[in-house]
Formats: C-alpha cells, structure tokens, sequence
C-alpha cells in the first residue's frame, strides 16, 4: 500500500522532522506545506533535515491562518502536487505537524490493506446541535450563512455578528483593542445585510480536518475542485472552512457509499477548552497505546517529548 501524506506545520520544526521519519517507509511520500509564516531559521532547519529524502517534496508556501479558508487552499496545494506528479498512491492521509503515529508502520500498512477502497472521514450533517458542541453556534450555520474573511490577521464576520474575530471565541479572551475593533465592525455591518446562500444541491456536512482517503475518492475530490470552481470560491468565505469543505464533497458523491464515519485520530476533547483538543502528554499513554486509531493529537514535545519517546519504545518498534 503506497501511501501519499499531505502534512500542514507551522511551528516546531524538530517535531514536523521527527513525524516524517517515523512515517518514512519505501511505501510514502510527504507533501509539506510550511506556513509562509514560519520564521526562516526554522524553515531553514526544516529544509536542510529532510529535503534530501527522495519522496519528501515541500509545497507552494502560503500564509495560513486559524478559521481561513488559507488551510483549505494548502491541503489543495497537495492535491494539485501529488496529481501532477503522477504519484502511484492507494491512499491519502492528511496529518498536520503536531500529529504523531501511535501504531507502527508495519500495522498501519496492514489496516489499510484490508481496508482497501474505503476512506474514513469524521462527519456529520448540518444543523449539528448544540448541545454536543458550542463552537457550533446556530447548528454550524453561521459559518456558512454569514460572509467570513481574513484581513490583517483578523478574521472578519457580517451580517450583523458582534464578535470579529471567531479565534478569540474558541481560544483566547480578546483584548480591549479587539473589543473596541468589534465594536466598530458591528457598527460597519449593519450596512451589509446579505446573507449567503450555500450551493445548490449539496447537502453541507461537517467534521474533523483530518482523514483518510482511498485513491477513488482522492481522484474524485481533485476532479470536482477543478470542474466547480463556484463550489470552491464559496468556501473562501466560510468559518473553519477545512472542517466542512471536504466532508460536503465527499458525502454528497457517488462514493460516499464507500466512507467510514471514523478519522482513525485519537483526540482527548476533556479539556478546560472544550473547543480545543488536549494537549498529550506520558500519562495519555496507555490510552495510546490501547487505541484502535492510527494517529493521534495534539503533542507539543516542548511540553511533553517524553510521550514521544515511549511510542517510540513501545508501539512503533513493533
């Protein structure tokens, strides 16, 4: 099983380095983008450790934003790579830089082989309830019903929404600056008062940014992006667009038939930002380990490289 990983970083260079090592087989390709944002020592660093490995090829850098539609375009990016290439892949794995393996090569290798022409894909239509998750206001239709862009590093939202800057609602308090900037903006929309309509015919789905593609449905999704160009000018302006933009072509295509409602990602969501995955650490490790997922996030080995250290030891060695 020839396996083509699309990789997204923009901090942490020595653990973007430590993933595409592990994963490294005669069997991969790596497709990084690397944040335009990234400071040049690291982007440095990050060149001189990896690209003279043969099937590590390095991406059109862009700048990346949280919520933007920025994420989306670089995992195109891959798309357009990889096809270009002529790359013989079975499957097609989007992991960002703080992801890590918690089974070895050998049996990730094995479960894709048996599970030869499906893709696994975390989903779930829209209107999604509230109650399971708050980052979904309005069901999740506010990402998509209200115009969002990015300028200057701030994230822009009208009609009629008080909050400018949907980061600071799902990760840190704002400032006073932003709150005076929000307050104006408010004050600008009112102006514009055109709600968007989603594509017509498409169900919106939503879910995970990361999954797991067979080359069928990674064929179709490069076809479709190329033939609607419409559909994919749409996203440019929808909230965290990377966590409904792929599930909304997927599951509205013939193939959907063929997806499993499952990312393979371990995530701990227990934590004192529900919106926000936990960061994990050693005392994670025995869920690790008993996991059925292939992956898992988030590791920041600036807080915990221990954790690393002991897959390393006991799984992936295996």
């Amino acid at each position: 099983m020839n396996i083509a990983y699309i990789v997204l970083a923009h901090k942490y260079p020595e653990q973007l380095i430590r993933l595409i090592i592990r994963l490294s087989t005669e069997k991969t390709y790596f497709f990084v983008h690397i944040d335009q944002r990234m400071n040049s020592k690291a982007y440095q660093q990050i060149v001189r450790e990896i690209s003279h490995i043969s099937n590590v090829f390095f991406l059109k850098r862009r700048k990346c934003y949280w919520g933007d539609y920025s994420l989306v375009a670089a995992t195109l990016e891959g798309f357009k790579e990889i096809f270009s290439r002529n790359i013989d892949f079975d499957w097609l794995i989007l992991l960002s830089g703080q992801d890590y393996p918690i089974k070895s090569n050998s049996q990730i290798q094995e479960f894709l082989r048996k599970n030869i022409g499906k893709s696994f894909v975390d989903y779930f239509p829209l209107p999604r309830p509230e109650n399971l998750s708050p980052k979904w206001t309005n069901g999740g239709f506010d990402r998509i019903n209200y115009w969002h862009f990015c300028l200057f590093n701030q994230r822009f939202v009208f009609p009629g929404k008080r909050r400018l800057n949907t980061y600071y609602a799902y990760h840190v308090k704002p400032t006073i600056l932003d709150r005076i900037i929000s307050r104006l903006w408010f004050c600008l929309v009112l102006f514009f008062p055109i709600k968007r309509k989603f594509p017509q015919g498409f169900q919106p789905l939503a879910g995970s940014q990361f999954w797991c593609l067979s080359r069928e449905c990674g064929e179709y999704i490069y076809n479709f992006i190329q033939q609607n160009p419409t559909f994919v000018n749409f996203f440019n302006y929808v909230d965290v667009p990377d966590e409904i933009f792929f599930q909304t072509i997927i599951l509205n295509s013939p193939i959907r038939t063929t997806v499993i409602n499952n990312n393979l990602w371990y995530m701990d969501w227990q934590n004192p930002n529900p919106n926000l995955p936990a960061i994990l650490g050693e005392n994670d490790l025995d869920k690790l380990i008993n996991s059925s997922c292939l992956f898992a996030r988030k590791f920041d080995a600036y807080q915990d490289i221990e954790i690393l250290n002991s897959l390393d030891k006991q799984i992936l060695k295996s």
